[in-house]
């Protein structure tokens, strides 16, 4: 099976190398790399490799998530197998103090959450969480009740990203 897989790296040494590996240990015959640098500190990572079946495809995504490498789109044979957004959202309220990591966990059922900012006045003073999540296409809206349902149980205010 042909996979085309675009990939956005953090723009230090060896970045490159430990996206490849992955590939190359489930069994991937890397065909092509192209890769160019962005604005932010990213690299954009394409590869095209061939592999055997789904499940080493399986285990090389496993293995990339498993790295924080991000995953922006999966071609299967030339076909759309997979692509993702990342959408933002502001939770306002006593994050912290509700099982932050519970919340956490609970989106990364669905999605992941690949960057998060904090900030805590005080401890009796509500804070507000940043969450930057990467969502595959089709499950937004899954995701999006997901993050309605935890702040109407927690008592959050919620800021969206436009997009979604």
């Amino acid at each position: 099976m042909k996979v085309d897989m675009k990939l956005q790296l953090r723009d230090v040494p060896g970045s490159l190398l430990r996206a490849l590996e992955p590939v190359s240990v489930h069994g991937g015959n890397i065909v092509s790399v192209l890769h160019s640098r962005e604005d932010g500190g990213r690299v954009s990572v394409q590869i095209s490799f061939k592999i055997k079946d789904q499940s080493s495809l399986d285990l090389i995504k496993r293995e990339l998530r498993k790295q924080n490498i991000r995953l922006s789109e999966i071609l299967l044979e030339g076909k759309r197998y997979y692509s993702k957004k990342t959408l933002s959202f502001i939770l306002i309220g006593h994050v912290i103090d509700t099982d932050i990591r519970g919340t956490i966990d609970k989106i990364n059922d669905v999605g992941l959450v690949s960057d998060i900012d904090v900030i805590m006045p005080s401890p009796e003073k509500r804070s507000s969480v940043m969450m930057n999540i990467d969502i595959d296409n089709r499950k937004i809206k899954k995701l999006n009740r997901l993050i309605n349902e935890i702040c109407k149980e927690k008592k959050f205010l919620v800021i969206r990203s436009l997009e979604g």
